[in-house]
Order: structure tokens, then sequence, then C-alpha cells
């Protein structure tokens, strides 16, 4: 059993988990800035930012993913680390669809264009307000953990003990790093979500809705 655990590292994809929820929480942070504070002063701060967060969502995604799935398939380890509260894994889902919708809308802003860019405009909003207050859940029950068991992969007898260290570090280097050259790299590009139409267009009597607008 213990060489069962040990193969299949609970314990390591826990403190993986934790450590992008942190980076995750950070980012957020900085998108609700930009919302609470003027979204049309920071609008370049908030499409660069939203950018950067998708590989580390992708990243806490996967990592969730494979918990649920290695338990729910009946991986003793994973069944002795145990679920999640019910109501948690009742928010789960709520939680996976209210991402998808949102980053998906979000970067379907930036490509789209006439009917498909509103209905992406319609959806954006709604999807962050919901986001946002189940990442809050998510923060309240989860950020004591999350700090705990980040703080265990810090220090070094803690980390040793836990096998995959390095590699968690650098696949969460990965995530961010990646991040960052994505919203770099489409700079350039970025003028369609900062130059977005305004959400009465008089001239046709149409409407779009602005993002987190």
């Amino acid at each position: 059993m213990e060489n069962g655990r040990e193969r299949l590292n609970p314990d390591g994809n826990e403190r993986l988990t934790a450590a992008v929820g942190l980076v995750l929480i950070v980012l957020t942070a900085v998108e609700l800035w930009t919302i609470v504070f003027g979204l049309h002063q920071f609008l370049s701060l908030h499409v660069f930012v939203g950018l950067v967060l998708i590989p580390p969502v992708l990243l806490k995604l996967a990592s969730t993913g494979w918990r649920a799935l290695r338990y729910y398939s009946g991986s003793e380890p994973y069944r002795l680390k145990g679920a999640p509260e019910l109501p948690m894994r009742l928010l789960a889902p709520l939680l996976v669809a209210a991402t998808v919708i949102l980053f998906g809308s979000g970067v379907a802003m930036g490509i789209l264009h006439g009917h498909s860019l509103m209905i992406a405009r319609r959806l954006h909003g709604p999807a962050s307000a919901v986001w946002l207050i189940l990442i809050g859940v998510h923060v309240l029950v989860y950020l004591k953990r999350a700090l705990i068991s980040s703080k265990q992969d810090i220090a070094a007898g803690p980390r040793a003990s836990v096998r995959g260290a390095t590699a968690r570090t650098y696949v969460l280097a990965v995530a961010i790093v990646a991040g960052v050259i994505v919203a770099a790299a489409t700079v350039p590009a970025q003028h369609h979500w900062l130059h977005l139409p305004p959400k009465h267009d008089h001239r046709d009597g149409s409407a779009a809705v602005g993002p987190g607008r």
C-alpha cells in the first residue's frame, strides 16, 4: 500500500494544487482591483493579467481533475487521502463551468465580431461575477490549508518528505512563465479587447454588453 501511495503521490498532488491555488489568488486579486478601481482605466492590465491566468488555471483544473479521477476510479492512496467536503464537491462542477465560460468568453472577445462578439460579452460579465463568488468560497475554505501545504513544500525537511518537489516547482514556474509569454506575445492583438464597441450602438439600435460591465 505504501509503495502504491508513493507511486501515485497524492500528497504531491495536494501540494501542487495548493501552490497553484495561491498563485491564482494573487492574480485574481489584481483582476478584481482593476474592476473595483475602474475597468475602463485599467482595461489593458485587466486583459494582460487575464491572459497570464490561463495556463495556471489550466494547471489547477488538471491537478484537481487528476485527484478526482483517481479518487472516483477507486485508487486506494487517493481514497485514503479522502475527498473534499460534500458542499465543495457539489460546487466544483459550477466552478469548472464558470471558469470555462469566463475565460472562453474573454478570449472570444479578442477574436470574434458581430453577433458572436455580443454573445461573448453578455456571457463574460455574469460568468465573472459567479466565478468570483465561487473563488471567494474556495479561498475561505482552503486558504489556511493551502498556506500550510505550500510552506511544507518550501521548508527543507517537509519538502523532502514528499517526492516530486523539484518537478512541482518546475511545473508551476512553467505555467506562470507560459502565461506571461502568452500575454506578452498577444499585446499587438490586444487592441481588439481595448477598443470594443460601446454597450449600445445607437446607429443601428443594437446592444452589446461590455466585458465585466
